[in-house]
């Protein structure tokens, strides 16, 4: 199966137009970079940070202090940005990236999910 990832549109209309700050600690910042970049974002500075890096205020407030000077716009993954909120380290103005991914073959994957469940059911009710 193939599969890749789509901006949400609402992320993208946010920030086309815009130059960003993108900063991440994901697994691959570097996929996360080169899709806001096919995407048509202007990425002007990034910062990489290990994966589940668990930022801090102080380090978010640089980071927005860093992006305001430069008149950037802060973005980052919305899973990121939730965790920061969650955290409440999070300083207003960073801007969530969002992605869906999206399969070429729909059914394809609608049938490969259905033969799993069906095949769990089975295991299930047979042990019993």
């Amino acid at each position: 199966m193939r599969a890749r990832l789509k901006p949400d549109a609402a992320s993208l209309a946010q920030l086309l137009g815009e130059r960003v700050f993108a900063f991440a600690g994901i697994g691959d910042p570097q996929h996360f970079l080169r899709t806001l970049e096919a995407s048509g974002i202007e990425v002007a500075r990034t910062r990489r940070f290990d994966n589940h890096h668990m930022f801090s205020r102080e380090e978010l407030a640089a980071l927005a202090a860093e992006a305001q000077r430069e008149q950037l716009t802060l973005v980052t993954t919305k899973m990121i940005l939730r965790a920061c909120i969650a955290a409440m380290a999070c300083p207003t103005g960073i801007v969530p990236f969002a992605v869906q991914l999206e399969f070429d073959d729909r059914a394809k994957l609608r049938q490969l999910i259905s033969d799993h469940l069906y095949k769990a059911r089975e295991r299930r009710f047979s042990s019993r």
